[in-house]
């Protein structure tokens, strides 16, 4: 059987993993296929994960959650240096595990009672909004004949969202961005220890506006998510405590906001650079619903996730000793032709683009897919039956925020006639 730390070796395949640099910073897909090639499973010493890469294993301990704990998912990558805890401390963090960093049983309690809040009705009561923050975007460009569609439409609208969704005033969604950006950086980047403070101290203030929102819906409460969890919570802390309900809305933040505007970038992105997709939605509409699954499954906003042995584990051969950190490639994993036939080419019509792990799988699915795919679905049958003849700037480099997990272009240059 294959085992432990040997497998990382110089001039090995998996001695030059590197996501926080490029060409894998902007494309890890070609250094992936070679991961799932020669080396599937291995122990990446630089940031002391195991890193796994292909379909089934992948998906198999994302559903395993009775030999790996979700503990670890959004603690920093890089320990926190001493000035940073006590910029925590001092600035009022209070972050607990609540959804996706919970384990059973705790989880399951969470998770039910955010689902009472989180209906399907509170989604589609949405998508009006989304439809006029999308229009209004486009009645401000379309006659400059170009746009960044990240600065101008695709950062704001799942902010816009967000805040609506939560309770919070649209004047804060300056915050909601920084805060994201800060919560990327610090968790899943690489900061200096001056950048790791700063850092955390605006992401201290996020979670002061989080809990700040609770304590005033506590006292007005008015028609949001945040009003409906405390109304789940019914004043019992062994429901929902008020911290636990402060940590839900700011991974809500995270989960609901840079995800989105990464998925909504990598879509226009991928769909003008593979132009008869683009011609195909425009024409037939209702083939958007399936082209954002295909996005998701072929240029993840979410690369990769994290999970942590309980207790020495076997993956694909290779022993994993107990209490080991877990990359999980999810970018890989759908990318791996055992899974997708031709898994490399664009095919907004491939039949199983759904069974993609860019939400993850199991107890753990991402609550906030159907909102996010909403989004996409609604802002690309805009686009397309209004500027149907976009296409990208010749030209233009794309950049990427430095990070392990996080997959979006910073950056969407696009113009037309007139």
């Amino acid at each position: 059987m294959a085992t432990n730390r040997n497998t990382l070796q110089t001039g090995t395949v998996s001695s030059r993993f590197d996501l926080f640099h490029e060409p894998q910073l902007s494309n890890p897909y070609p250094f992936f296929k070679l991961l799932r090639q020669h080396t599937p499973v291995f122990y990446a010493e630089d940031i002391d994960h195991w890193v796994v890469s292909r379909y089934e294993d992948v998906k198999q301990v994302l559903r395993d959650y009775e030999n790996y704990s979700a503990h670890n998912t959004i603690i920093p990558i890089h320990p926190l240096c001493e000035a940073t805890r006590q910029v925590l401390k001092d600035g009022g963090w209070n972050i607990v595990p609540a959804l996706g960093n919970a384990d059973r049983p705790e989880h399951t309690k969470t998770r039910m009672n955010v689902v009472k809040a989180f209906t399907p009705r509170r989604i589609a009561d949405l998508e009006p909004y989304v439809s006029e923050v999308v229009n209004s975007a486009v009645d401000g460009f379309q006659l400059k004949g170009k746009a960044d569609l990240m600065a101008e439409l695709f950062f704001n609208l799942p902010a816009l969202i967000i805040l609506k969704l939560l309770g919070f005033p649209d004047e804060q969604v300056p915050a909601i961005k920084e805060g994201a950006k800060n919560r990327i950086l610090f968790v899943w980047g690489r900061p200096t220890a001056e950048e790791q403070t700063r850092l955390a101290g605006g992401l201290a203030g996020f979670f002061r506006l989080c809990r700040q929102l609770v304590d005033n819906r506590l006292v007005r409460p008015s028609d949001d998510l945040t009003s409906e969890l405390l109304r789940v919570r019914a004043g019992k802390d062994e429901i929902l405590s008020l911290d636990v309900i402060a940590s839900i809305l700011f991974a809500f933040f995270t989960a609901g906001h840079e995800t989105t505007s990464s998925l909504l970038g990598n879509s226009m992105l991928q769909l003008l650079r593979h132009r008869e997709a683009w011609d195909r939605i425009v024409a037939e509409p209702a083939l958007i619903p399936d082209a954002v699954e295909e996005i998701l499954r072929y240029d993840s906003s979410v690369i990769s996730w994290r999970r942590k042995a309980k207790q020495e584990m076997e993956i694909a051969g290779v022993r994993v000793p107990e209490g080991a950190q877990i990359l999980l490639l999810l970018g890989s994993a759908n990318h791996d032709d055992e899974a997708f036939e031709n898994s490399e080419q664009l095919d907004i019509e491939r039949n199983n683009a759904s069974q993609h792990l860019s939400f993850g799988s199991g107890i753990h699915r991402c609550l906030g897919a159907a909102l996010a795919q909403m989004e996409a679905r609604l802002t690309l049958e805009i686009l397309s039956q209004r500027l149907p003849g976009m296409k990208l700037t010749a030209d233009q480099r794309f950049d990427y925020l430095p990070n392990i997990c996080f997959h979006g272009p910073r950056e969407v240059h696009v113009e037309w006639s007139i």
